[in-house]
């Protein structure tokens, strides 16, 4: 995880797609899908 929250303070955009609560958590941005469509956008608070 340290080498993308690297990457993303270099100035990168990082998608990460991940079935993992925890490892989610790392990012700034949550967007939870279901069946291809979007049930939540969040921003999150670190």
């Amino acid at each position: 995880m340290q080498l993308f929250d690297d990457l993303h303070k270099a100035g990168n955009t990082i998608i990460l797609v991940t079935h993992e609560e925890d490892i989610a958590q790392h990012s700034h941005r949550i967007i939870r899908l279901l069946d291809g469509k979007i049930l939540s956008d969040e921003q999150v608070k670190h």
